[in-house]
Formats: C-alpha cells, structure tokens, sequence
C-alpha cells in the first residue's frame, strides 16, 4: 500500500485514482458495505485512491441521498485524501452543490467534466469551472470530448489553472 500524501504535499492528489464500479444489489439498490470493501481492496491493493461517481458511472441514475452516501462511504472506508469524486451535472450550480457535499465529506479535491447537457463555448466552460470552485475545493479538470463535445484543449486548461478554477 502506498504510504498517504504528505500533509505539506501542496498537491491535493497525486498518484494513481480508479474510477470505482458500484455494487448494486438484485432490487438495485446500492450495496454500501461491498462498496466500502472495494475501495479498501484498491487501496490496499497499490491504488492511491479512488474516484466514486464517475462521469460515465452510475451516478446519473441515483438518487441525491444514494450519491451522497457512495461519497461518504468512500471517504469513511480510505479517507478523504484519497477520495476525488465526480460532480458532473447537468448545470453548474448543482455540480457546485456536489462539490461543496465532497467537502463536508472530507474530501481533497473534487473530478469535474465540463458542461455535459449541450456544446459549450470557451466562456461557458470558463463559467462553469469558476462556479464549482466556489466550493472551495480544488477542481480537477476532466476531458471526456467524445462524451461531452467539449474538448479541454492544453491552452483552455491552461486558462483554467491560471484563473484559478482547477488544479489550486
């Protein structure tokens, strides 16, 4: 298992994060114990940490409580420096809402696509990235172009850590 990152490490991750599968049970409802061992198990297994609610995950059809909780256990399981949940959402105030719930859960940072409900422009990304770090967490800017129809090209993500809205 690889040894935690340092508190004075002024990089809010670092290392190799898995995407999380989710276990559901046979009336699919979500299976928090098993859950809580998967991520210990990736940990425990070399992992640095994990990334829960994933953009193509099954996050979009959970409840509010139910991707909430997903969150927590992680957290509750391996800690929450070595949780980096995903907070896509349709608009940018409630992915702020998701980001911001990661932080009460102790998270260190928080996994952000751009604008995923239609083909965004420079300005729109810029807004939506700036409204999520309001959260106060820092943002990693996730690039999944064929998904989204936004492609995070080197010179907007450079734009975006300049500002200040990813990667602090």
């Amino acid at each position: 298992m690889t040894a935690p990152t340092a508190p004075t490490d002024p990089r809010p991750w670092r290392g190799i994060l898995v995407a999380t599968a989710l276990p559901l049970r046979d009336d699919l409802s979500v299976d928090l114990d098993a859950y809580a061992e998967h991520c210990s198990w990736l940990v425990a297994h070399g992992c640095d940490g994990v990334v829960p609610n994933g953009s193509l995950g099954e996050y979009q059809v959970l409840t509010p409580e139910e991707r909430a909780k997903v969150v927590e256990t992680a957290v509750a399981a391996v800690g929450g420096d070595r949780v980096m949940p995903g907070v896509a959402a349709y608009g940018s105030a409630e992915a702020r809402r998701w980001a911001e719930q990661a932080r009460e859960a102790g998270c260190a940072a928080v996994m952000l696509l751009p604008p995923n409900a239609y083909r965004a422009d420079e300005r729109s990304v810029l807004a939506h990235y700036a409204e999520v770090a309001r959260a106060e967490l820092p943002v990693v800017a996730y690039n999944n172009p064929v998904d989204t129809k936004v492609d995070l090209v080197p010179e907007l993500l450079a734009r975006l850590h300049a500002e200040g809205t990813s990667g602090r």
